[in-house]
């Protein structure tokens, strides 16, 4: 049983996308039952990690410790259900970002119905010196990527709020770290507003930035505080759910 069941951990390890029952008890050379006996298994142990869709990935004590795409897929699948609820809710688009190298990227989204939303398109790239999520994403990284990622980009003005010192904004991001969210008052659109709050993995590192944005004319970032207590329980509900396997 073990044999069969490190077989099919190395084939979830060794491919690109998530694969489904089938096609592991194909490639495997086991048949389908034994194959979904031997994945249930190791999904309650965390070693695999089942998607919505019923196909599998490796899961938080492998893939996310060694694959980026493992972990980023299992963000973007877990993180969908509790954003639509939310933005149901609230009705306010919401945003999942992740550090993609020196990029603050928007890699899930929910979006409301109305014809105008004011929210970046999913899977663009946004300044970590203009957006709640940059913030978030580097308020807690080490000195040196803070100034890598400074150095490496010419802090544009995109309105008259954005912020283009690179000490105010390294004071910004000490600001973040200590009260645990951040906003993007009027710094990425004119008239546009937005708060984020961390998205943290088992040991509490922060993977993702989690935010509630396309806020319109808000005169004082404050009033987003009352959307607060939603963000941060939905951003532990993400966590519980990518690593409900482990004991807290």
């Amino acid at each position: 049983m073990v044999e069969r069941a490190l077989r099919v951990l190395d084939i979830l390890r060794a491919s690109r996308n998530s694969l489904g029952v089938n096609e592991l008890a194909k490639m495997a050379d086991l048949n389908p039952t034994t194959t979904f006996r031997i994945l249930k298994t190791l999904e309650k142990s965390g070693w695999v990690f089942q998607l919505s869709d019923n196909r599998y990935i490796t899961g938080s004590k492998v893939g996310f410790l060694t694959e980026k795409n493992s972990l980023y897929l299992a963000l973007i699948d877990v993180s969908q259900f509790v954003m639509e609820r939310l933005t149901a809710k609230y009705n306010q688009a919401m945003n999942l970002s992740i550090r993609d190298g020196m990029n603050c990227t928007i890699i899930q989204q929910s979006r409301t119905k109305s014809f105008v939303d004011y929210v970046p398109p999913k899977f663009s790239n946004m300044p970590f010196y203009s957006s709640a999520a940059g913030k978030i994403l580097l308020s807690e990284s080490p000195s040196h990527l803070v100034e890598m990622i400074i150095n490496s980009c010419e802090m544009k003005p995109l309105t008259s709020q954005t912020i283009t010192d690179p000490e105010q904004f390294r004071h910004c991001l000490q600001v973040t770290a200590k009260q645990g969210y951040a906003f993007d008052n009027r710094e990425s659109s004119e008239n546009g507003s937005c708060i984020g709050v961390p998205v943290r993995d088992h040991e509490g590192t922060i993977i993702a930035a989690l935010s509630f944005s396309g806020f319109i004319g808000v005169n004082n970032p404050q009033e987003l505080l009352d959307y607060l207590p939603a963000l941060q329980e939905a951003s532990e509900e993400i966590t519980c759910k990518l690593y409900k396997c482990w004991k807290w």
